[in-house]
């Protein structure tokens, strides 16, 4: 009998256990796997309108410097002010106004509504998957999981504050899971605000070099605060990156942590279960290496296939996810493939646990046995 032969019973033999393993790593996967797609989501959502708006500089409020957690207030006629200044291209007021819209009689959930000028179309939504920009008056651009969640479709209404709004376009990248955007016309903005002549925020687009146009805004109006589109776009990630982001990734790595703890407890267990058959391994000269392969083997195996079972439960359920919240943003970028390998690692951490108990194990108990 040799140690190979006895080692290939042994893995047979545990089949139970070694699917216990692989059920484990596949369902933290999957959970690892979800909360780190809602991080990029999230990610994405709250930063994706001012990456890819064509503002290169946005003015704002002193301290001001994002568009979800600051308050911002300017007189639009501002923009009027800094498209005379030389390198500017066009000038425009944006408005946020924070609002809760009525469909079929019932309040929903808070939207961030950016009022944008049309003939510049700075601020105007970047991406549009259904309908049209191209607004009217009455008319605006609302997020699509917003839209799935009220089961709206572009040609809806809804009413926001007592005033009747027709869904012109649907947009992506405009969901920053606390809530959701919506774009209309500067001048319905302001009949909602109540106050004429108020803008959250002036866009401008250059002609010249960015940067010395920012500087000529900043000595023409030092008590406000001037942005390069760049640094605006770092104050939002760095927004979420100290707020809702990192409980994903603490969530994330709580929930690698447990998948360490089950793989090393279930080989434990597989090993203690087959304590006869690693004495045996002993008794007949298996060297510590030998053995330290097959409990590391075991346990890579078991990790990789639980890995792979885990990615495929979590693209089959995404779809099904966001039909029952459809306020998620799930992103699945390559970026989370650091998640297999880094499941190898975690089942070799696992080996550690058995491999402490193989040394324990006497050759002598399979003759008293």
């Amino acid at each position: 009998m040799t140690a190979a032969f006895v080692a290939r019973r042994m893995l047979l033999r545990s089949r139970a256990g070694t699917l216990v393993t692989v059920a484990a790593v596949a369902a933290t996967v999957a959970l690892q796997l979800f909360l780190f797609a809602v991080h990029e989501g999230v990610r994405e959502g709250s930063t994706a309108y001012v990456r890819e708006t064509s503002a290169d500089i946005w003015v704002a409020q002193k301290n001001s410097d994002n568009i979800l957690k600051s308050s911002s207030l300017l007189p639009a006629s501002l923009s009027e002010d800094i498209a005379r200044i030389p390198g500017v291209a066009a000038a425009s007021p944006l408005l946020r106004v924070i609002t809760k819209a009525e469909i079929r009689g019932r309040r929903s959930s808070t939207l961030f509504l950016l009022a944008f000028d049309p003939a510049t179309r700075l601020g105007a939504p970047p991406r549009i998957v259904t309908g049209t920009s191209n607004i009217r008056d009455g008319e605006l651009v609302l997020d699509r999981s917003f839209a799935r969640k009220y089961a709206l479709r572009a040609g809806d209404t809804l009413a926001i504050q007592g005033h009747r709004f027709r869904i012109a376009g649907l947009s992506d990248g405009t969901n920053a899971l606390v809530s959701q955007f919506a774009f209309a016309r500067f001048t319905d903005g302001e009949s909602l605000l109540g106050i004429p002549g108020i803008a959250s925020f002036i866009l401008v687009r250059v002609s010249g070099d960015r940067a010395v146009v920012a500087q000529r805004i900043r000595d023409a109006h030092p008590d406000l605060a001037v942005y390069d589109a760049r640094d605006f776009i770092q104050a939002h990630e760095d927004e979420m990156n100290s707020g809702v982001l990192p409980v994903f990734a603490a969530a994330a790595g709580f929930g690698a942590v447990v998948c360490v703890l089950l793989v090393a407890l279930t080989l434990y267990n597989a090993v203690l279960a087959h304590r006869e058959d690693y004495a045996t391994l002993k008794a007949i000269g298996a060297s510590s290496s030998f053995l330290l392969r097959v409990v590391l083997g075991q346990a890579l195996l078991a990790t990789a296939f639980g890995a792979l079972a885990g990615g495929a439960i979590a693209r089959g359920l995404a779809p099904l996810l966001l039909e029952l919240v459809p306020a998620l943003s799930l992103r699945f970028t390559p970026r989370l493939l650091f998640v297999f390998p880094a499941c190898l690692v975690i089942g070799a951490l696992a080996a550690c646990a058995p491999v402490v108990l193989l040394r324990r194990i006497d050759p002598e108990e399979v003759f008293r046995a």
